[in-house]
């Protein structure tokens, strides 16, 4: 119902935050933590009681070249690549939700490298989506996923998933050791901060956009 809210969900804290100016009556802003169990954990705990909508969104790996960091992803459909199940985009918000429009696939894992993410068939490449994506369908919950590109196609991630805790806050004094350890990732490791900032504004702008649009 149109007097319900819509629940908009990140993974990560310095999401969140990009995403702090777009929370108002009618919009709540929920961080799940990383990964599919903490966004299917998160989900099912949302959709216990009456929503509008569920918007999932954060950052995402380009799966084409030709897409650049802050681009953002309006995901069609969503699909598990464990178990191939598909998950459409609720047609009235895809109608409304302005970017670049594909198959959005949620990975088992993170797709470091240009090899990993050219074993995967889509657009863009995430985590949590379908996780979120089956609790909305689940409870009748309108749903679509909106994200931004934050690692192209031809970027490496430095290897640093451990030195995060659930929600992505860095560990400053392992960090520091890993880059002591590993002076060639120093760059890497700078463009990954420059590129989730850019990815942030084109998330925000996207979601915004769609919940303008939605009358909220």
């Amino acid at each position: 119902m149109s007097g319900d809210p819509i629940a908009v969900v990140c993974a990560l804290e310095i999401e969140r935050r990009a995403l702090a100016g777009l929370e108002r009556p009618g919009v709540e802003i929920h961080v799940s933590g990383m990964g599919a169990d903490a966004a299917r954990a998160l989900g099912e705990r949302l959709t216990q009681r009456p929503l509008r909508a569920v918007i999932a969104t954060g950052f995402c790996g380009a799966l084409v070249p030709r897409l650049e960091v802050g681009s953002v992803i309006v995901a069609e459909r969503v699909v598990h690549e464990n178990t191939g199940d598909v998950f459409e985009a609720d047609n009235l918000m895809l109608a409304a939700a302005e970017g670049r429009r594909g198959t959005l696939v949620s990975a088992r894992e993170v797709a470091r490298t240009p090899a990993d993410r050219a074993a995967l068939q889509g657009l863009a490449v995430d985590l949590e989506s379908a996780a979120l994506a089956r609790a909305a369908r689940e409870a009748d919950v309108p749903f679509i996923a909106i994200r931004a590109v934050s690692d192209r196609f031809r970027d490496r991630i430095p290897d640093i998933l451990e030195m995060l805790d659930h929600v992505g806050r860095p560990d400053r004094r392992a960090l520091a050791v890993f880059a002591a350890r590993h002076p060639r990732e120093i760059r890497r490791l700078v463009r990954l901060g420059r590129s989730a900032k850019r990815a942030g504004v084109g998330m925000a702008d996207g979601v915004g956009t769609l919940l303008t649009r939605l009358g909220v």
